[in-house]
This record gives C-alpha cells, sequence and structure tokens, in this order.
C-alpha cells in the first residue's frame, strides 16, 4: 500500500465533476486510500429570503446542506462500486475557503484534490483569493486538477530546485521528488525530473571586467546548477546525464509550462516556498504565476515540518 491512505476531494455541487471524480476513483483504487467528499457551500440568497425569522431560516439551510449531500451521494456511487470507502461531509460556510481549510485541518488527509478551471479559480465557488490560500497554507499535497482527463498513461515530472529561497532547499526537493516517486508508482509511469533556471541578462551585469567574460561566467553558474542537481538526485538514482532529466534556462513560471506541453507532463509535481506579503503582491509565487499558462495538472508540495499560519478552528 501507498503512503496515500487518505483523499480528501473539494467538490462544488454546480459543476461537472466527472473528470475530477475519474482521477480521484483512480488514485483511490491503485493506492487502497479511503475517500472524502466535501463542499462547502453557502447561499447569500437564502440568507436574505429569511432574514428575519432565524428558526425558518436554519430549517432552511438544513435542506439545502441535505440537498448537496444528495448530490454527494450519487458521485460516491461508481467509487463504491469499486470497493472503495467513501465519506461524505459538507459545511455550511460563509466564507468558503475557511471551511475547505477547516475541514483540511481537521480531517488530515494525505492528498487534497480540487478542480482548477482555465481562469485558475478552484471551482465556481471560489475566487482568486481562495486558491491562492490552498496553494499557500494547504499543509498536506495539494493536487489541483485541469478540465481535461488524464491520459492511460499519464506523463508525470517533478521540478526541482535546489537554489530554493528557504531554509532548507534540498529538504523540499526531497519532499517533491518522493511525492512524484509515489506518485508514479501509483499511476505506472516513469517519473521525469525537470529544473529551470534564470542566468543573469547581460544588461544587468555592471563590471566591465566580469562583462568581458561573460560567457565563462554563465558556464561558470550552469555548472554550478548542474552540480547540485547530480548531488539531489545521487539518491533516487537519477542524474544529469540521465534521459528523464531536463535542464531549461529561463524563468520557470515561463519555462514550464512550455516543457509540460512538449513532453507532454499531464501531473507537474512543484514545491511550495511561502513569501512575505509584499513580495506576493509583487510578484506572487512562482507556482501562482504559472498557472494561467500550464497545459497539466498540478501537484503543491510542502516542506517537511510545514505548518499552516493560520488556525481556521478559532
Amino acid at each position: 500500500m501507498s503512503g496515500i491512505q487518505r483523499i480528501l476531494v473539494q467538490l462544488s455541487p454546480e459543476d461537472d465533476n466527472a473528470s475530477l471524480m475519474a482521477r480521484t476513483g483512480r488514485l483511490a483504487q491503485l493506492s487502497g486510500a479511503s475517500v472524502e467528499l466535501f463542499c462547502s457551500v453557502y447561499s447569500r440568497e437564502l440568507h436574505r429570503d429569511y432574514l428575519f425569522d432565524k428558526k425558518a431560516e436554519l430549517h432552511a439551510e438544513h435542506g439545502y446542506v441535505k440537498g448537496v449531500e444528495a448530490k454527494l451521494e450519487a458521485l460516491s456511487a461508481p467509487l463504491e462500486a469499486q470497493q472503495i470507502k467513501v465519506g461524505l461531509d459538507v459545511y455550511w460556510e460563509r466564507h468558503l475557503v475557511e471551511g475547505v481549510m477547516r475541514k483540511i485541518q481537521r480531517f488530515e488527509p494525505d492528498l487534497v484534490i480540487a478542480s482548477m478551471t482555465h481562469h485558475n479559480i478552484v471551482t465556481e465557488l471560489f475566487s482568486p483569493d481562495a486558491e491562492r490560500t490552498l496553494i499557500r497554507e494547504c499543509p498536506a499535497p495539494l493536487l489541483l486538477a485541469r478540465k481535461q482527463g488524464w491520459p492511460d498513461q499519464v506523463g508525470l515530472a517533478a521540478s526541482i530546485d535546489p537554489f530554493h529561497p528557504c531554509p532548507e532547499p534540498v529538504a523540499l526537493d526531497n519532499a517533491v521528488l518522493d511525492m512524484a516517486q509515489q506518485m508514479a508508482l501509483i499511476l505506472g509511469s516513469q517519473m521525469r525530473v525537470v529544473h529551470s533556471f534564470h542566468a543573469l541578462p547581460h544588461s544587468a551585469i555592471f563590471d566591465e571586467h566580469v562583462v568581458t567574460d561573460y560567457e565563462a561566467l554563465q558556464s561558470k553558474v550552469l555548472q554550478e546548477h548542474r552540480e547540485r542537481i547530480d548531488t539531489v538526485l545521487e539518491p533516487y538514482g537519477l542524474g544529469i546525464g540521465s534521459p528523464e532529466v531536463s535542464i531549461l534556462e529561463g524563468e520557470a513560471h515561463k519555462v514550464l509550462p512550455d516543457y509540460a506541453q512538449r513532453v507532454p507532463v499531464s501531473l507537474l509535481v512543484v514545491g511550495h516556498v511561502a513569501k512575505g506579503m509584499l513580495e506576493r503582491i509583487l510578484s506572487g509565487s512562482t507556482v501562482e504565476r504559472m498557472l494561467g499558462s500550464l497545459p497539466c495538472d498540478l501537484l503543491v508540495v510542502k516542506p517537511p515540518g510545514f505548518v499552516c499560519p493560520t488556525d481556521y478552528e478559532e
């Protein structure tokens, strides 16, 4: 059995969840995991209609939740037919992302799966801010799934960076590679590894002595990246010379979508590093910046020991 034993699936009762459920069933059956289908719901219209009758409002809320539970039961039937253990849960929560994060903290899943539209929104219930909150704060590996389904042979790649701006970049790369290796084993896929680096542009160098030896400087930078990559990959039986390993020059949020399209990749596993508020406002994380152009699903992994910065149980 794999290390994935509890899968939490965030669903929208208004969405067509067919491709999301197909992924869930495939992963659960192959890994032996149980599945929890979950919705965080709220109706402003219902609240307005019963503004002055609290008892009637509570009764209406109960009916609304029961209706969503019935939809989840219908979605669970194909999974149960595959002998997959399925649970259902619905939260009535005004702030939807808080409901999702509270469920994650309580359920402690090994994997969270949520839909992602081409507009970068996790289901129609979510705003872009909610999607970013999930990416930044979800402590479990987070699989953001696009509308298109997986092919029979899932192309899988791990994006690593030994120069992550975090205290232990190698530990984060190990977490990414371990997760990618686990998913490859579950899905019967070959794990590819990709690393992108952004070389210093010629125009940004102001030391005339360095400028005269620009090519040597670039060669030195590339060599340092290659050596670091070799060190990280050695425990996995891979290295720079392996056909599964690619080094790309350019900014990650620009070159990784092209790589995923070219290979092709159906699932890209990446590490996420927390940034300060000002840096997030100015640029966002690499993960967030490439969502709009990435043609495949994204599996976001946090560093070992990551703790959600917000306590949603308060």
